[in-house]
């Protein structure tokens, strides 16, 4: 198949040629090359022989690509605002308006080039202008799709190899965690379970999280989420326990506590970490994002090196 990426005007840049993997409907995935020279972004290097699968179609206004070094692994997922493909016979052509997402195999998500786009725009006729930012969030839901199920498929494999077992302690995320885990086919193997302790008397019961970090810090707290990963671990006999507490909106938050504060917690033979975030979004967003933090800390986590640790102190580190 000849791809063929032109500009906002339909007039052609650049041609190469892919293998096509599947073709179905309104979509048609292909693996093509990277042959050109080096080239370094500031979010990724692309080199000869990285691997790209890239999915366009024919009615959405944005494209996906996956990037892989030549060896396999991965670099990352490139996403263009675009008109919709045009596929006829053995040619594809897609018009680039500009306007990027990158998103990292950490979890990091970037939009690139939003002026370049913002001035491109003013010669798109307004109905195009205004499907092109509409596609932004839809293509943003995309990507986070595509690194959930690359985080839960790397966690997974590291708790495999170890023939390690993980439980969860959420409270603001109400079983988000768990839900996202178990949505890989197998978490069976390694998941045993969860506890929601929505309430402090159920942080205190379950988990046993202390009256006096409650008292002195509160339940939305480095030390309460430290706690809960600490607690789960026990109750439930398991080797690693992620938690999650804070303030999903749109109420309950203070000048010191304000609505989006959340804190996510590990807690392993490896160690132990927790992550302070503020989120921007309403109650689902702010529920979602830090449950995808959750993911993230635990993916990390599980990816140091256990001789490194062998024999260390658990750690308790904050960021965000």
């Amino acid at each position: 198949m000849r791809v063929h990426k032109c500009d906002h005007r339909g007039e052609r840049r650049v041609s190469y040629d892919g293998d096509v993997l599947s073709r179905d409907g309104e979509r048609i995935t292909l693996r093509a090359i990277w042959t050109l020279p080096t080239r370094t972004l500031p979010y990724v290097t692309l080199e000869q022989g990285d691997v790209f699968i890239e999915t366009f179609y024919t009615d959405r206004w944005y494209n996906l690509f996956e990037i892989r070094h030549r060896h396999g692994d991965l670099k990352g997922w490139y996403a263009d605002i675009s008109r919709p493909a045009r596929i006829t016979g053995d040619d594809i052509e897609w018009d680039d308006l500009a306007l990027d997402i990158w998103m990292s195999p950490d979890g990091t998500m970037l939009i690139l080039d939003k002026d370049e786009f913002e001035t491109l725009a003013r010669e798109l006729p307004p109905n195009e202008a205004a499907s092109a930012r509409g596609a932004v969030a839809l293509m943003q839901d995309e990507l986070r799709t595509q690194w959930r199920r690359f985080a839960n498929d790397a966690i997974a494999h590291a708790l495999t190899s170890r023939g390690w077992t993980l439980g969860t302690a959420e409270s603001c995320t109400g079983g988000l965690i768990g839900d996202v885990i178990t949505g890989r086919p197998g978490s069976s193997a390694y998941f045993m379970g969860g506890i929601i302790a929505y309430s402090n008397v159920i942080k205190q019961r379950a988990l046993g999280v202390r009256e006096l970090t409650l008292r002195q810090h509160g339940a939305v707290s480095e030390p309460c989420a430290l706690e809960m990963a600490r607690g789960v671990r026990r109750a439930l006999a398991v080797d690693v326990g992620v938690s999650a507490t804070g303030i999903a909106g749109p109420d309950g938050g203070s000048a010191d506590k304000p609505v989006g504060l959340t804190y996510v917690g590990v807690s392993s033979p490896l160690g132990e970490q927790v992550e302070r975030n503020v989120w921007p979004h309403d109650r689902a967003g702010n529920k979602q994002a830090t449950a995808d933090a959750a993911l993230r800390l635990l993916m990390q986590h599980l990816a140091i090196d256990p001789e490194a640790h062998a024999g260390a102190p658990a750690e308790s580190r904050r960021s965000g």
